[in-house]
């Protein structure tokens, strides 16, 4: 029996449809790092990996990839178990990272929030200046790469119908679980660690 893609799928005993869409979703996977239930473009995808999570698990350790999940907020996300596909950061990418994930514990903590938690433009810029000192504050045209950035990567959410404009302080974000799965901490001592490490440099 030759070696193919259509008989290794076929010990799967997935429908042909869900056969004919796994290259397809996994490359998206790969893409975008992040597959979320709650958004229309993607539900379809993210169901077809849920029922056949089995699959698509083995497909990407055949490559070095973990399929993760939060059942919590219902987001897939795929992690590179080695260095070459790992996604590298900016230092004030990283910080805004750590802005992000910290402004959603405390949002969660204080609010009690059952979902994702809602900031505006003005608290992000505010915690940046806090964690690494008015000597950071960054310009205008890095700020507003850097929340672009943020939102290509799926941590952030415009509301209200609204564009991405840096100076409007008053556009709220959403802030997604994904935030959660990029940086994992799981203490406030963890949290601390991660802020020290960016307030030294």
């Amino acid at each position: 029996m030759p070696f193919t893609t259509e008989t290794v799928l076929e010990t799967t005993n997935m429908p042909d449809k869900a056969q004919r869409e796994i290259p397809r979703v996994m490359n998206r996977l790969l893409g975008q790092t992040f597959l979320y239930q709650d958004k229309d473009d993607e539900k379809d995808d993210y169901y077809l990996v849920y029922r056949h999570r089995q699959v698509f698990t083995a497909l990407f350790a055949l490559a070095g990839f973990t399929l993760l999940h939060d059942d919590y907020h219902r987001i897939f996300q795929i992690v590179s178990e080695f260095g070459y596909c790992r996604e590298h950061y900016k230092l004030n990418e990283s910080l805004m990272i750590v802005v992000l994930r910290k402004l959603y514990e405390e949002q969660t903590e204080q609010l009690s929030l059952a979902q994702d938690p809602v900031v505006t433009i003005g608290d992000i810029r505010e915690e940046y200046r806090t964690i690494t000192g008015q000597e950071r504050a960054l310009g205008v045209g890095e700020y507003d790469g850097l929340l672009r950035r943020m939102r290509s990567l799926g941590l952030i959410e415009l509301l209200d119908g609204r564009t991405l404009d840096v100076h409007d302080s008053e556009a709220r974000l959403r802030l997604r679980g994904s935030i959660k799965m990029i940086l994992p901490v799981q203490t406030a001592e963890d949290m601390e660690a991660w802020l020290r490490r960016y307030q030294k440099k």
